[in-house]
């Protein structure tokens, strides 16, 4: 082990300075030795432990005995920390490529990818197991996250085609067009990035140029969901699919998704954050209001808020849970299937023309 880390350390130190390139030799054919089982072949080990040693040998020679346990502690963490060091790069990479996040339990915590709202991974962390005296859970969980990330390494490299991941009752922003292509976002009604994603859309024309649908995916947290009102909104959009307004130029949900991430209330707020603010009480008064708006009569409205709260709603909504967390593979909101790529978190104008 000593061998392993002065080989580590004297790498980086003979890049810096000559006068210990001399030792780093002899730590590489200990290393490589001792890497396949077998006994360093020089006295490397005891030259360079006598050379750090022999100062104190000269003015506490008592003191050198613990001195050399310690050296061999030291070895076994420099070592230990090197390979942790090597699997966090690898785990990261491999997150990046296929998550577009170095941090698959918390993806917007990553600078490097693309921005958006992260779908938290609620199994604990190294950290967390640890402090909880769970040693076992703080290693395994960690290895079947990596083992998750690789085994998903294909879906990255696959043609995506949004028709293979359309939701039930699918709706479509401009209307079905055979001769068009289909895109599909996965949003969540309270992310900010979805709110972005869409005005991009919008002044992209990206529409008009494909058969634009969505899943709602109301991003679950801790205590909850991400965005208090989310799953509410959700449940009425998911109502008006099961319950369409007939000769509707464009589909009630997708009005309400666009009012919601592209106009303001009276007092010059987006109402987006308007909603993600209000009680769910308000939440309703208002997306019932914004329904009969857009053609829906009493009747119709008092229909859609029943099926709103029904167990068929539920599953829909469960249903499409799986579909984004077991065939999508995503861990950011938004994304965006369309022309044979799956595109995680806020996609840019220039992206979209």
């Amino acid at each position: 082990m000593f061998c392993i880390a002065a080989f580590i350390v004297l790498l980086f130190m003979a890049a810096i300075s000559a006068r210990y390139r001399r030792y780093l030799a002899k730590a590489a054919s200990c290393t490589l030795r001792r890497m396949t089982f077998r006994p360093c072949d020089t006295t490397f080990k005891q030259d360079l432990k006598d050379h750090m040693l022999a100062p104190l040998a000269a003015r506490r020679p008592g003191l050198v005995g613990p001195a050399s346990v310690a050296l061999e502690v030291v070895a076994f963490l420099v070592v230990l920390t090197t390979l942790w060091s090597g699997y966090v790069v690898v785990g990261s990479a491999a997150n990046l490529y296929v998550y577009g996040t170095c941090n698959k339990q918390d993806s917007a915590s990553c600078s490097l990818g693309a921005e958006a709202c992260s779908i938290p991974d609620q199994t604990p962390t190294v950290g967390e197991s640890i402090a909880a005296w769970d040693i076992v859970g703080a290693f395994g969980n960690d290895f079947v996250r990596l083992g998750e990330t690789f085994s998903a390494i294909p879906s990255r490299m696959q043609n995506w085609d949004a028709l293979e991941y359309l939701p039930a009752n699918a709706t479509y922003l401009n209307g079905l067009d055979a001769k068009k292509e289909t895109a599909l976002e996965v949003i969540d009604p309270g992310c900010t990035y979805c709110l972005q994603l869409f005005q991009n859309i919008e002044e992209a024309g990206f529409a008009d140029r494909q058969n634009l649908s969505y899943i709602a995916f109301p991003i679950q947290s801790a205590t909850g969901y991400k965005f208090p009102n989310s799953l509410l909104v959700t449940q009425y959009l998911e109502a008006l699919r099961l319950n369409p307004l007939a000769d509707a130029k464009t589909p009630v949900d997708w009005q309400i998704l666009k009012r919601i991430y592209t106009e303001e209330n009276d007092e010059g707020v987006s109402w987006q954050s308007a909603i993600n603010s209000a009680d769910p009480a308000e939440t309703t008064t208002l997306l019932q209001e914004w329904a009969r708006e857009f053609g829906l009569s009493q009747a119709q409205v008092d229909t859609v808020a029943s099926v709103a709260g029904s167990a068929k709603v539920a599953q829909v909504i469960a249903d499409n849970k799986t579909l984004v967390e077991e065939r999508i593979h995503t861990v950011k909101i938004p994304t965006l299937i369309f022309d044979g790529r799956r595109h995680d978190g806020l996609v840019s104008v220039g992206d979209l023309d």
